[in-house]
């Protein structure tokens, strides 16, 4: 799962202190889900236990009176010695409620939807401060991707706005890995879009029987190199710089030649994934010294906190 440090301007905790942060989150991630399978297995077991015991006790009611007296004096004798621990219970309780019916995966998901939500709250807050979250990026399942299905060793810049000679900038996607920097301008489009590049300032977006004119994202890419590529120099940090324009839903057709650029569109963005993912480095000094760099770039707009405290 990869760390969002910045989302548009918005204050994010990870540039206070980019060395702590990413081991932080990394470990709140693995307790929190340890804790929640553990509790989850603890319920499937206590309700196995319990569909046997009313097993047994329906075979007791059989055998007589005698022992049917004897279970229900047994249950009154447990309610009774249970009765002073009700508040203690109650209060475990409301730290957790989870519904024993609900499967593993099903589990599992709902513990990657509360994690997106502390991802968004870490990248629009800070101890101090904090900016107003658009509730679109909740809904925002590009967002998500790059976020849950990418490694930790992964940094995560979008829509970054840097603040370059007294002028705000606003880019697309910037992937800073163990071993490069990857620039990402996103192309929106429908699930039945073919994009023509067809040259590098307009590509054409074909929807069904209609037509209509799209900016290039090539423009998106050579802003972005010709923001990151400077800063990275000055610092002497020498980290490759790859572009990619990424059409999650469309095709992407009539690829321009002679253009250092990946293209990833519908049939190709699963093994793209597939190898983003499976990076083995782990998060490495210069690529820590590039994130810090490129963040101390960056326009940030936030206001005060009510409370000052971990969220």
């Amino acid at each position: 799962m990869a760390h969002l440090i910045k989302l548009e301007d918005y204050v994010s905790r990870y540039q206070s202190d980019l060395h702590r942060y990413p081991s932080q989150f990394t470990r709140m991630k693995k307790e929190r889900w340890e804790f929640l399978k553990t509790e989850w297995e603890r319920l499937q077991q206590a309700d196995h236990t319990n569909i046997e015991q009313s097993q047994d006790e329906v075979l007791i009611e059989k055998e007589g009176s005698f022992f049917s007296q004897a279970v229900r004096k047994m249950k009154s004798w447990k309610a009774k010695r249970s009765q002073s621990n009700i508040e203690e219970l109650d209060v475990e309780e409301e730290k957790e409620k989870m519904d024993p019916s609900l499967s593993l995966e099903q589990v599992k998901e709902r513990f990657l939807q509360e994690l997106f939500h502390s991802q968004l709250r870490w990248a629009s807050s800070s101890l101090l401060e904090e900016s107003s979250l658009h509730p679109r990026y909740k809904r925002d399942e590009v967002l998500r991707f790059f976020t849950q299905h990418l490694p930790d060793n992964f940094f995560v810049m979008y829509r970054p706005v840097f603040y370059i000679k007294k002028a705000p900038i606003e880019l697309d996607i910037i992937l800073i890995t163990p071993n490069e920097v990857i620039c990402v301008a996103l192309l929106d489009g429908h699930e039945h879009s073919i994009f023509e590049a067809s040259s590098e300032r307009f590509w054409t977006e074909y929807i069904d029987q209609t037509k209509k004119k799209r900016i290039s994202p090539l423009l998106s890419l050579s802003r972005m190199s010709g923001v990151i590529k400077p800063i990275l120099e000055a610092e002497e940090l020498s980290i490759p710089i790859r572009k990619v324009v990424l059409s999650p839903n469309g095709l992407i057709d009539g690829h321009l030649t002679g253009k250092k650029v990946e293209f990833i569109d519908q049939r190709n963005k699963a093994d793209w994934h597939y190898k983003l993912a499976k990076n083995p480095s782990p998060i490495k000094h210069q690529q820590l010294k590039a994130a810090e760099v490129l963040l101390g770039y960056t326009h940030t707009m936030a206001f005060q906190r009510m409370e000052n405290h971990e969220t």
